[in-house]
């Protein structure tokens, strides 16, 4: 499968749905038709691979796009769970599978562009992603209230296939088993910023790409489509209203691409999203 389906430099480009995220009307297929939608996309979804984590979800992606992967290929236990992917951080159980598929992926020598399910690509990300380090990744910092602030990232990265990123990830793996209760598994920004000095001792390279080319709901921007590759539905834990506003938002970019020869497009457009999840810093 990735081999029919990765970009000549041997990278593929993964997300991860379980039946929750894979049904009609969903954000696998909000997804798909961003892909369809976007500037520099439509030959990019040729090179998706869509991981299904239980057999709902792997029949309703194989009628939608080729390159399905079925849940048998894991154990039983990451193929039969049921409980939606897009929850809090305490779904550690994802949060590691996620993990494993990584650093298997990587183990076949395939470099890899990860997107999470409720990202919408406008425009092909490829420019961003320097080769050269083993991870890209834009991270961002937001406030939440008295519980202070925790780092996030915004849907999307890129890792490279080589010795380094495999023992960096497989040292990760370990952890796991000796350190089962380890709180640092909310995001890979807050991984690679607990775990800095063994990043550096594998000489594991980080690339941090400037957090206005990737947008989410956490920070709008009246602007955004004309500057982001990508807008995730973040600072959202509703999986309906996640639905609700991307729409809105895919719904935008469309109009928005028909009239981008115009000038002053974007101005005539007011910002009619997020309407369900909620708002947060906005400019």
């Amino acid at each position: 499968m990735l081999k029919r389906a990765t970009m000549p430099d041997r990278t593929v480009i993964l997300t991860m749905v379980d039946e929750s995220l894979a049904s009609p009307g969903s954000l696998l297929q909000i997804l798909l038709k961003s892909f369809k939608s976007g500037e520099g996309t439509q030959r990019l979804v040729n090179h998706l691979v869509i991981i299904a984590m239980d057999l709902q979800a792997f029949q309703y992606c194989s009628s939608l796009h080729p390159y399905c992967i079925h849940p048998s290929i894991f154990p039983r236990h990451f193929a039969t769970k049921t409980q939606s992917i897009m929850t809090t951080s305490a779904d550690k159980l994802f949060t590691w599978t996620k993990k494993d598929v990584l650093f298997e992926v990587i183990r076949l020598g395939y470099n890899i562009i990860f997107t999470d399910p409720d990202v919408l690509w406008l425009r092909s990300p490829l420019i961003n992603f320097n080769p050269i380090n083993e991870l890209t990744i834009s991270c961002n910092v937001l406030s939440n209230g008295e519980r202070g602030s925790y780092l996030y990232d915004e849907g999307i990265f890129f890792l490279k296939a080589n010795t380094i990123s495999f023992e960096f990830f497989n040292y990760w793996k370990l952890t796991k088993i000796l350190y089962p209760n380890d709180p640092v598994e909310e995001s890979l920004c807050t991984t690679i910023k607990e775990r800095q000095d063994i990043a550096d001792t594998y000489g594991f390279r980080i690339q941090h790409v400037n957090t206005s080319s990737f947008g989410g709901f956490c920070q709008l921007n009246k602007d955004m489509f004309r500057e982001v590759y990508t807008i995730q539905a973040n600072c959202c834990d509703d999986l309906k209203s996640k639905v609700h506003d991307l729409n809105i938002v895919l719904d935008d970019w469309i109009r928005f691409r028909k009239g981008a020869s115009e000038d002053n497009a974007l101005d005539k457009m007011a910002l009619r999203w997020p309407q369900k999840c909620s708002r947060r810093n906005h400019t």
